[in-house]
């Protein structure tokens, strides 16, 4: 089955999901969240890697969040195009307030219990002026409600998100709960391709294919 090709359906919601790429600080392994962070050189390669797999796609609508990595990335992914873009901070990456900045030993060690209850997948849990995983889903999924519910149905979504994000969509595709929130692997640049449907359970296709994978040799 092929999908980059894929024409709109009037029951279906098409979403071409990326992960933006490689950051400028990711070899500090710190934690972003709600900073803006751009993207290296790497990461602007990574995302140029897929554009012209796009190049015949019937592409209705560009999504983003508010920060300079997913809208660099998608502006990559669009080039040439008049699609509209939509930048939504809906869907931002979750904020870990005061964490932010920090790398897991600096959590580890200045706030011991709290980071064994982010490892532990609290849902209520958030960092001190951060989000909780809860509210964080709920914004998240409010964002995609509107959009499916003013005009998303019938038309192909490309988007480039973030890990956090990414992961409560592909979660809510397969009715999975938060406690499954660590299992989701989503590395730069990665795609996933998602369908929510009018009626019926949305279908997941594809899950955090690097730039490297290929319609081609993707048929077992």
């Amino acid at each position: 089955m092929k999908y980059l090709n894929d024409p709109p359906h009037p029951d279906r919601a098409r979403f071409y999901l990326f992960r933006h790429g490689h950051l400028e600080n990711s070899e500090l392994h710190v934690i972003n969240g709600s900073t803006d962070v751009s993207l290296s050189g790497r990461g602007f390669a990574q995302m140029k890697a897929w554009k012209d797999r796009f190049r015949s796609s019937s592409l209705d609508g560009l999504l983003s969040s508010t920060l300079r990595r997913t809208l660099d990335g998608v502006k990559v992914l669009s080039e040439g195009r008049d699609t509209p873009l939509r930048s939504l901070s809906g869907f931002c990456e979750r904020s870990f307030g005061d964490w932010e900045g920090m790398t897991r030993s600096d959590i580890s060690r200045t706030d011991p219990p709290g980071y064994r209850k982010w490892l532990e997948i609290d849902p209520s849990f958030a960092p001190p002026g951060g989000e909780s995983l809860t509210t964080f889903r709920h914004r998240v999924l409010e964002t995609l409600s509107a959009i499916l519910e003013n005009g998303g149905f019938g038309k192909n979504f490309l988007m480039v998100g973030h890990s956090g994000v990414n992961r409560i969509l592909v979660l809510e595709a397969l009715g999975l709960s938060l406690t499954h929130y660590f299992r989701i692997s989503q590395d730069y640049a990665c795609l996933n391709i998602i369908d929510f449907f009018r009626s019926g359970p949305p279908v997941l296709h594809l899950l955090n294919a690097p730039p490297t994978w290929s319609e081609e040799g993707s048929d077992g």
